[in-house]
């Protein structure tokens, strides 16, 4: 076993002191669908509208998906728009919202995030939002370069993404992340830094980086299948991941997520509920929902969510229980997104068994592979664990269920 002082889940945590949500905790999440254009790598169920008349019947279906689900006795730790494009919705919209969440619960928690375009914001609307009741704002930058934005289909250039962070300073909002993307068919390293270079020079105190993933179905996807746009080149896709990791460590920020940088205790609250397997009550078209041993997701499609909704029936269109090999798994490979890993404390409180007797054999063999280190306390991927992650995950998905039963009856 490796000493205190080498192990990465050991430096992992003194240097994330973030404390892992109680085993109660959970939250909300509130789909919003609805985008003016569709950018070209997107695989999101989303609609393509600006008919505020449409939005307006949607958060009302929302609001009455949201008094009929069962919840909690204690308010939710945190709260997100997500989407689509949240930041199409009126200010006043969102203050409904989230007045039917306080109304019920007594309190919107500790964190309520907003996703917002650029394109879809101005100084008024952002005010509008944070006297709302949001308190933090996740930004799709994707790029900082007019063509790429271009190639993206989003529906701003970089000038609008200065004028809007600006903005979003003046109306008081302090939690601010920017989202990026690397690994572009033709993008440059050298785009990719100044990309890093500019939201740093932004200052916002969270910033998510993602590897592009090419979904079928999407422009991108279809470009590439028919030659008009080149595959990315893994290598220097990593390349572009390593530099973003130690220029962002230079600039203060930590990464705590395979994905995702932050300044001191400025963490996303609701990934960090995903992370840890804890509860959340989804609501609107395809939004999933998960109790702890129970997963069940909403009709796909607007016209069923609302016709649904308005009949009061049920919105959801299927469900599955998950046993607990399968809870085991998931919540091994979702905890290792985690610079820190996951506590083995916590996992005993959740399962009654200690993760290291969970998948023996699968826990040797990727700690032999230099993939992940452990401690007393922890379990934590490696550096190189972290470059490797998906055949960490991979792994753990597929590890045979005889290993738990053993496990267990051992």
């Amino acid at each position: 076993m490796p000493s205190e002082d080498e192990s990465p889940a050991r430096r992992a945590l003194g240097a994330h002191p973030w404390r892992e949500p109680a085993l109660e905790a959970w939250g909300v999440y509130i789909h919003i669908p609805f985008c003016p254009v569709r950018c070209t790598y997107c695989d999101f169920p989303t609609v393509l509208v600006r008919d505020q008349e449409v939005t307006t019947t949607y958060v009302n279906a929302l609001i009455g998906e949201w008094w009929s689900e069962d919840i909690p006795p204690h308010p939710p730790l945190a709260v997100y728009l997500g989407g689509g494009t949240p930041s199409l919705l009126r200010p006043e919209a969102v203050e409904r919202l989230l007045g039917a969440i306080e109304q019920r619960t007594g309190s919107l928690g500790a964190e309520v995030t907003l996703e917002a375009n650029p394109d879809t914001v101005n100084g008024d609307t952002l005010a509008g939002f944070r006297q709302a009741g949001v308190t933090r704002l996740s930004i799709g930058v994707q790029a900082l370069q007019d063509d790429l934005l271009r190639e993206m289909n989003r529906g701003h250039g970089v000038d609008i993404v200065l004028q809007t962070m600006a903005a979003a300073k003046q109306a008081g909002f302090s939690a601010i992340s920017l989202d990026a993307i690397y690994g572009w068919p033709g993008q440059t390293g050298r785009q990719w830094q100044e990309t890093v270079e500019q939201m740093v020079r932004l200052d916002p105190d969270h910033l998510s980086l993602y590897q592009l993933q090419l979904e079928p179905g999407t422009q991108v996807y279809q470009k590439i299948r028919r030659h008009q746009l080149a595959t990315p080149d893994p290598d220097e896709t990593a390349d572009m991941a390593d530099w973003a990791n130690q220029r962002l460590t230079e600039a203060g920020m930590t990464r705590y997520e395979i994905s995702s940088y932050a300044r001191p205790n400025c963490q996303g609250r609701m990934n960090q509920l995903y992370w840890t397997l804890n509860p959340y009550v989804g609501l609107g078209m395809a939004a999933h929902s998960f109790d702890g041993r129970r997963r069940w997701w909403n009709a796909r499609s607007l016209p069923s969510y609302l016709s649904r909704v308005h009949a009061d029936r049920d919105p959801v269109a299927e469900s599955e229980d998950l046993g607990p090999p399968a809870l085991m798994r998931e919540y091994c490979w979702l905890g290792l997104r985690q610079v820190s890993g996951f506590t083995r404390r916590r996992f005993g409180r959740r399962f009654g068994v200690d993760p290291l007797s969970v998948f023996h054999h699968v826990w040797e063999e990727l700690r032999r592979d230099g993939l992940i280190t452990w401690d007393a306390e922890r379990i934590a991927l490696t550096a190189r664990g972290l470059d490797l992650a998906n055949r960490v995950m991979g792994r753990l998905v597929d590890a045979p269920v005889e290993l738990v039963v053993a496990s267990k009856e051992g």
